[in-house]
Order: structure tokens, then sequence, then C-alpha cells
């Protein structure tokens, strides 16, 4: 996977812990003994438990990252080889192991606790998760490091439609040492058995030539009607997504322009859509071209959508194929068009109608 080493140049978390409580410190040194965490930790929302300890670990701190507790991560430390993991579980738009795999990689490589990492000693592979979620579906990422640290991994997988991520790092334990514990933790992760198996991991090559938008776009100023039909026309996109079978991952290429705090993806051969992931927590911003012929004026544009895989907003269009520095100046800035929850508990759509 010489791609890979080429680019590295609400309470549901029933833990014993608040879900508030202080924020996972992977690189933090051991401190005082924390209070012994509750015998089994739950996610209700996708499922998860896991004991106090595991693959020796022992279960520390846990921490909610949203307000609806569809991102959540958990913290295990082994006091005896200096070494830490941290779990994530949470929803992400692509649910994809080779984008979210791409931007973690990116944020992993440029943690100064890492030190300079010589590329030839990454070992970057394939593995198969628990719980039914797919045939050589997980992606796992285990280097030697310098410093203070003596190897760090990466590991991620996808379970109905949950990415699940663990990154372990050791000051004692080489990097074959390391990936055992890796494989060992990962093995007793406790999910439901997965109903929609993933397709197997591959990795996204970097496109063939970079992105080249025209003129600067602008954003269309939409009346009453163009805000329900912009609106009417994503709902029933997303009803069509909802109902359609499930089928092989889309084949992304990683354009030019992709920083490590976020990744500009394509497919290749078309030129009127492109994503931006933003971080490694699974929020992207899509831009697509849609034409809705006589129904509206401008019957053509751009649109502009950022999802987490939990809720979809889609902000006003452009005339034009957007720049990547456009579409990143939108959240924050300029407000939704539309709004849609994706899952069943949380399905409704919200159409924001511009006063005169």
């Amino acid at each position: 996977m010489q791609n890979f080493h080429r680019f590295v140049l609400s309470a549901v978390l029933g833990c014993g812990l608040a879900a508030g409580a202080a924020p996972l410190a992977a690189q933090e040194a051991e401190a005082t003994p924390a209070p012994r965490p509750a015998a089994t930790c739950s996610h209700d929302r996708s499922g998860l438990t896991l004991p106090a300890t595991l693959a020796g670990f022992a279960r520390t701190d846990s921490k909610q990252f949203d307000e609806d507790g569809y991102n959540i991560g958990i913290g295990f430390r082994d006091p005896a080889t200096g070494s830490w993991a941290d779990l994530f579980i949470y929803r992400a738009a692509p649910a994809s192991v080779a984008v979210w795999g791409d931007r973690a990689a990116a944020g992993m490589f440029v943690n100064p606790m890492l030190g300079d990492v010589d590329v030839n000693a990454i070992k970057v592979s394939r593995f198969t998760p628990p719980g039914g979620a797919g045939e050589k579906s997980g992606l796992r990422i285990v280097t030697p490091t310098k410093g203070d640290l003596t190897a760090s991994g990466l590991a991620l997988w996808l379970h109905d439609g949950w990415l699940v991520k663990l990154r372990m790092s050791s000051r004692t334990l080489d990097a074959a040492a390391l990936e055992t514990r890796m494989a060992q933790f990962i093995s007793l992760v406790a999910l439901p058995g997965a109903t929609r198996p993933a397709p197997a991991f591959a990795e996204i090559q970097d496109c063939k030539a970079p992105m080249t938008p025209g003129k600067k776009a602008r954003l269309v100023k939409l009346d009453m009607m163009g805000s329900l039909m912009i609106g009417a026309m994503l709902g029933v996109a997303r009803d069509k997504e909802a109902q359609a079978p499930a089928g092989e991952e889309a084949v992304w290429c990683r354009d030019a322009a992709s920083q490590p705090q976020y990744g500009i993806y394509r497919r290749e051969g078309q030129a009127d859509f492109y994503m931006i992931a933003l971080g490694d927590t699974g929020t992207s911003l899509s831009v697509g071209a849609y034409d809705m012929g006589p129904l509206m004026k401008p019957s053509k544009g751009f649109l502009v959508t950022q999802s987490n895989g939990v809720t979809d907003a889609a902000y006003p269009p452009f005339d034009k194929l957007p720049a990547p520095q456009q579409v990143l100046g939108l959240p924050g800035n300029v407000a939704p068009v539309f709004s849609a929850g994706l899952l069943e508990e949380n399905k409704g759509t919200t159409i924001n109608v511009p006063s005169k």
C-alpha cells in the first residue's frame, strides 16, 4: 500500500462517567489513579459494550463529542507497559473507511508526539473486523517512532454505518508487539452482529490531474419557491438513497490540494462533483451540480451539502463550480436553506425560507 506511504510524507453513554468528562488525553503521562470504572460501558445508539478491562488495558475516561451521542470516545490505559488506547465510534458521511482512513492517517503523521517517522517502516494492512462487519474491510497502520514513544498505531473499520477507530501508542512496546495488542483489542470490541457487511478496504489513489475550478462562483439568492424546490429535490434524493440496495463503495481519488486539516476527494472523469472531508471525525462538504429544468430559475447550479452521517444541511447554490476555499467558507457564515435527519430516530426536514 505504497500510496499511503506517499501521502504520509443526551445520556446515551453509560460508562459510569459523565458524558462531559475531561477529554481523552492519549498524549498525557500516567497521573494519579482514576476512579474505578463501571463494570460495563454501554453506548445505546450503536449497541457497543465494553468491560472495565480489555486486552490488558484498564478503561478510564470517556467523552461525548456531540449533543446527541452519535460521536463518543473511550480511553484505556496499561501503566505496566506505558501504553494507552483510545476507542472512538461515530457516524460519518460518507461511511467510508477509505476516506476517513486517509484523513486519520494524515492527522496521525503530523502529530508531534510521533517525531520523525521512517516512511519505509510504516506497515499498512487490511484486517477482518469482528461481528461479521466485512471480510478484509478494516484498515490498520502501525509504525515505530522515535523520542518519547516507541510505536504508534491506528485502526479503522465500518460496522453497520458506524465508524470505529482505535488509536494505540506505547512508550515500551515495539511496532510488532503493538500490532499484536491492537489485534487483541479489536477482537474483543463487542457490537451487535452486523447486518450489512462493509466492502473490502481499498486505498485511495492520487487524482491524475488537479482540480481546476473556473471563474469565481457566486451564491444564488433564492426566493421562497426556490428554497422550497431545493428542499423538495434533496428530500427526494435522500429517500431514493435510503431505499437503494447496498452496493460497492464509490471509488475516490485524492486531489493534490488536500491538506492535513482537510482532504479533497473526487471521482475520476466527473468534473461537476467533489467532496471535502473535514478533519477525521466524519463531517464532509459535498459539492454537486443540479438541473431543475423549468421548475425554478435559475434552473442550474451547484449545491454544497454538509453532512456528518446524522444530519444533512444544504447551503444556497452557487452559479458555477465553487473553489474549495469558497466551500470551506460557508459553515458558520451562511445559513443553510435545508436540513434533514438521516437516521430512523431523527428523520425530518427543515426548509429555511428567506425573509423578504
